[in-house]
């Protein structure tokens, strides 16, 4: 029940990211402009990875940065989950086999069953157990990535405009007939 209220919310997510991006895609249309500080940016990349390239105007590098991070955290949780219970089932099955050993008299046809059991459930606990452990070494290096990424690579929204100005040829939006439009321009 508990993994199908986490799929189902994961999937609400980013069915709802997804729209938004869809959304951010054609905000250059808009009359709106917003300018976002390079400090304001490492701060929204240091809450959750993307965050900061998207507002910042690198809206893919962004997407990009917050899907891996949502995927490699939802790998981990699952692989966590499945180790946990995983884990319970061997221990218990483990201390089944030791009482066996214990009293002598078990027979050795349900020993040896129980035995290779107890050992394929130790291999796929060892499986879980790298898997968590890739999944959040990937989680870290996203994050990393992120951080390195708003603080060296990503311009802010200013620095774009800023650019964009020196160049003889302006494109701009406004609104013509109540729709978004765009305006080009040539200095000479």
């Amino acid at each position: 029940m508990g993994k199908a209220l986490f799929t189902a919310g994961l999937s609400i997510l980013l069915l709802t990211a997804m729209t938004g991006v869809l959304y951010a895609q054609d905000e250059e249309s808009f009359v709106r402009e917003s300018t976002i500080s390079k400090r304001d940016a490492i701060l929204l990349s240091v809450l959750f990875p993307g965050v900061g390239q998207m507002t910042a105007g690198s809206k893919a590098k962004g997407v990009g940065l917050f899907f891996a991070e949502v995927a490699t955290l939802a790998v981990w949780a699952n692989a966590h989950e499945n180790y946990t219970t995983k884990l319970s089932t061997y221990n218990r099955d483990k201390e089944i086999l030791d009482q066996m050993a214990l009293k002598g008299r078990s027979n050795y046809i349900d020993a040896s069953k129980m035995y290779k059991n107890v050992k394929s459930q130790a291999n796929k606990l060892d499986d879980l157990h790298k898997t968590r452990n890739i999944a959040l070494y990937l989680a870290v290096g996203v994050y990393a990535y992120n951080l390195f990424d708003a603080v060296f690579l990503t311009s802010t929204s200013v620095e774009s405009k800023k650019a964009e100005t020196k160049s003889p040829v302006t494109v701009s939006s406004a609104m013509v007939d109540r729709s978004p439009g765009i305006v080009i321009s040539k200095r000479f």
